[in-house]
């Protein structure tokens, strides 16, 4: 099986209401993992403890559903599960391709070359060695099982060390320029998952912290022997930062800060007390360099990763603090003692000889401009190129560009180095005012992907480093990222410019005072849009935030379920619908039992109601409007329910797997449900497969075991995304076959007999007719006359014009009317096909009118503009 595409299978389960009941009864708390980090590693699961709340009613398996939830309406049944078509699934191709260089570092080869060491975020990471005058990749190869780099050292004698990981834990890498050898030296060291701020020591080993145990940790390139110093502090997870000043190591953990001198003969250690000014809203040490006599210590979450000052010969903390320094450390010293850095978006120089902030003239040449769109550049250093007198300032973007400063000269270089682009991980998926679907990347580089809704043609945009959620708000697309529960806002029908168009319209920040880090869950609400946030590292209690994207006035709830945060959202006549997880930021312990679903009163500003569902649920996810006006969604125990808004009661569900087999931890967002009125079922994706539920038997399928989230286009197009690639989920089953196909002007009237004929990008000038037995396929196409059918196998007319009367009977096989121009009535009548006929979408200068077909007409969401009264099947249409 070709990579990214997900595996398949189509599993026919179904649980009677009784042994649904049964299930659920027997309740016991699974073995599960403390959640493991999103920028850091991945989600993970997360402790929770089952709790006494049972569903309110349990319907499934037997078609025992009550009075009202009769899924077709009219008389109309629902097709029998045996006689609903087999999805296809059309894979689409990488959702997101790009280069995302996150780790970097400079070196020089035996002959003088100075070179550049590179790892790229992508499916697989790629480690290259780029030639720094010309971008020429010196050496480039995938690292296995691995999608994130970290820290990347060069010792004396030129070897490279450096880790990456996820799904490998914790990997330990050597690379050998001379022979180009690329080792794997170790894997899940000291038993961690992820290596941090890898630093040289006086004794020529190298330290690192750890996650989840916040370790220090040594390794002894030269024996290949590690000495591990143990866990720093119980109070917190990582540490994240680890310099060597002095002589001694300093480590600084997060999300609760200490700054610790460890002695690397003896492994005792002191703690650091910084002042109230550096340490105000910090929550990390991110960062921690020797340069001369001052260490340089970032901060985070405070501004953007500010910088704080210790003088090392009087112990004093300086009163300046260097503000925004984005994510990269401070270069080596040039000849005048100067160490270079981001601030504020511009490079600038701190003398270490005067304590001084220095401007360099960068803000002035091109590439402010050139680097403008980009996540940023995290690494650099000062170099004496060949053939060039004086110092030069490199660095090499996350877009993999090499750009020089010449420290005297003011002259640039910009490069494309050869780092070749890999598949990123989808992450957000949402659908745009324009129709087509938006898909989001997972730290990334700043990439986004359009799906035309027509061509399916995937598109990339610039966007930000991590889409969360993606929706539509009137006639904006809403874009949430990550960190810092961000919002962004545009118009997709004009020129797309990140930060322009979309805008930015709110940052709720992390720290404080709103302590929130994730959007996940975003629902138009009228004249505001509301948000559902996961809050900070390290924090419990979410938020529901409702925001005017006109003036970025919000209002701000948190704690609406007290210790959970809200992670997706439904809405209709003034409530919003939410569900929520037991998990809070990454390194937090829930101590809520079972997710909640919630009803907040948007007049009154307050909760309505607010219940667990499922005793064993981590979180309650993917809430949108299904069949009979009912909410539906799903936890993550396995349960996909109807919940009536008006009773507020559970009227229907399905148990898709056992409690113990689900991911509790996290945050759900991958879990989507969305309800097809053709075939009568439910399509949802969770725990990473994608199941076809049918109502009213209770029956499911599993479509595609490897599918991570769906949604529907404005064409109606189901998209779905597994890790890495897109997919066209057709939920009609395969397409038709045609047996003739007819393009261009055919003048005359045209009738059709037998077989399926293909009418695409054509003009008729003459009545269309279609006998018993034969099929019709008109798309993009014009008909100037009358289109009739009579005992047709088939008729799809989509996007096309037809000027005269449409008249559709007994249809044996599939019926589609979908976005059309009629200038004259339609009429469907006495249709006996498998899946309702889809009449959406149309503009019918006339009357509309259907009766006696079975099933019923539906237009799947996508209403009709009929200029003339609408009757029958098709009065609600």
């Amino acid at each position: 099986m070709k990579p990214g595409m997900p595996r398949t299978g189509r599993r026919r389960l179904g649980l009677t209401a009784a042994a649904l009941t049964a299930a659920l009864a027997l309740l016991a708390a699974p073995s599960q993992a403390a959640p493991s980090e999103a920028e850091i590693a991945q989600e993970g699961p997360a402790d929770a403890q089952p709790s006494q709340t049972p569903l309110a009613q349990d319907v499934s398996g037997s078609g025992s559903a009550e009075a009202g939830d009769d899924p077709a309406a009219d008389g109309a049944t629902a097709p029998p599960a045996s006689a609903v078509p087999e999805p296809v699934v059309q894979d689409l191709g990488p959702a997101v391709m790009s280069v995302n260089v996150r780790s970097a570092t400079f070196g020089e080869l035996a002959d003088g070359t100075p070179v550049a060491y590179a790892v790229s975020n992508g499916n697989p990471a790629t480690f290259t060695m780029v030639d720094v005058a010309t971008g020429e990749a010196l050496f480039s190869s995938e690292i296995e099982n691995t999608t994130l780099g970290g820290w990347i050292l060069v010792d004396e004698d030129g070897m490279v060390y450096f880790t990456a990981r996820h799904p490998m834990s914790a990997g330990l890498f050597s690379f050998d320029p001379e022979t180009q050898e690329l080792t794997n030296l170790e894997e899940r060291v000291a038993g961690e998952l992820v290596l941090y701020s890898g630093s040289w020591g006086p004794d020529g080993r190298i330290y690192f912290g750890t996650y989840p145990n916040a370790k220090v940790v040594a390794f002894d390139p030269a024996t290949g022997e590690l000495q591990d110093y143990g866990t720093q502090t119980e109070d917190a997870a990582y540490v994240f930062s680890l310099g060597v000043v002095n002589g001694e190591i300093w480590a600084g953990t997060g999300p609760v800060p200490h700054l610790y001198a460890i002695d690397p003969a003896t492994g005792e250690r002191r703690e650091l007390q910084p002042p109230e000014h550096v340490m105000a809203n910090t929550q990390w040490f991110i960062g921690i360099d020797q340069r001369a006599d001052t260490a340089l210590i970032r901060l985070s979450p405070r501004g953007n990763y500010d910088t704080a000052l210790l003088d090392l010969e009087t112990g004093e903390w300086s009163e300046q603090i260097i503000p925004s320094v984005f994510g990269s450390s401070p270069t080596n010293l040039d000849a005048d003692g100067r160490t270079y850095l981001f601030s504020e978006d511009v490079v600038t120089s701190y003398d270490t000889t005067t304590g001084e902030l220095v401007p360099t003239g960068w803000a002035e040449t091109d590439l402010p401009e050139l680097l403008a769109d980009q996540v940023g550049t995290y690494d650099m250093a000062v170099l004496e190129l060949p053939g060039t007198e004086g110092e030069t300032l490199v660095g090499l973007s996350t877009d993999g560009d090499l750009w020089t400063y010449h420290l005297s000269s003011g002259e640039t270089t910009f490069t494309r180095a050869e780092i070749e682009p890999a598949p990123a991980e989808a992450h957000g998926l949402g659908v745009g005012p324009d129709g087509n679907a938006y898909i989001g990347a997972y730290l990334s580089s700043g990439s986004m992907t359009r799906v035309d809704s027509q061509s399916l043609e995937l598109t990339p945009l610039r966007g930000p480093k991590q889409a969360d959620a993606i929706a539509t708000h009137g006639e904006e697309l809403i874009v949430t990222s990550y960190p810092g529960a961000v919002v962004h806002a545009g118009d997709p029908e004009q020129d797309w410019e990140w930060g322009t168009n979309p805008r930015h319209v709110l940052t709720l920040e992390r720290g404080e005072p709103h302590f929130q880090d994730r959007i996940n869950g975003v629902v138009s609400i009228g004249d505001r849009v509301a948000l559902g946030t996961v809050p900070d590292y390290g924090e419990l209690g979410g938020a529901l935030t409702l925001l005017d994207t006109e003036t970025g006035d919000f209002e701000f709830h948190r704690n609406v379920v007290p210790d959970q945060s809200v992670i997706s959202l439904a809405y209709a006549d003034g409530l919003i619908y939410g569900g929520t997880s037991i998990n809070g930021g990454l390194s937090s312990d829930p101590t809520a039992d079972s997710a909640e679903l919630f009803i907040w009163d948007v007049a009154a500003q307050e909760v309505l109601y607010s219940e667990a569902l499922t005793d064993q649920a981590g979180y309650l996810a993917g809430l949108s409007w299904g069949a009979d006006g009912q909410l539906v969604g799903a936890t993550s125990d396995g349960v996909l329910f109807e919940f009536d808004p008006q009773e507020r009661e559970v009227t229907w569900s399905v148990r898709l797997f056992e409690p113990d087999q689900g991911s509790h931890g996290g945050w759900g967002y991958s879990t989507k449900t969305i309800w097809d009125e053709r075939t009568g079922t439910y399509l949802v994706t969770l725990n990473g497969s994608l199941y076809q539920v049918h109502r009213d038997s209770g029956e499911f399928d599993v479509v595609a075991e490897e599918m991570d989230q769906i949604t529907r286009d404005g064409a109606g197009t189901i998209i779905g995304v597994d890790l890495t690639h897109a997919y066209r989920i057709d939920i009609d089953g395969e397409d038709v076959t045609c047996d003739e196909t007819i393009t261009g002007d055919h003048r005359g009237p045209l009738r059709l007999t037998e077989g399926v004929t293909c009418v695409d990008g054509a003009t008729v000038r003459g009545p269309v007719t279609v006998s018993s037995g034969a099929g019709l396929v008109l798309t993009d196409s014009e008909v100037t006359g009358p289109l009739r059918a009579e005992g047709a196998d088939v008729v799809h007319v989509l996007d096309s014009v037809v000027s005269g009367p449409v008249r559709v009977e007994g249809t044996r096989e599939e019926v589609l009317l979908r976005g059309n121009t009629v200038r004259g009535p339609v009429q469907l009548t006495n249709s006996t096909t498998a899946l309702a006929p889809l009449v959406s979408d149309n503009q019918v200068n006339g009357p509309l009118s259907c009766s006696g077909n079975d099933p019923a007409p539906v237009n799947a969401g996508l209403a009709n503009e009929v200029s003339g009264p609408s009757t029958g099947q098709c009065a609600d249409l």
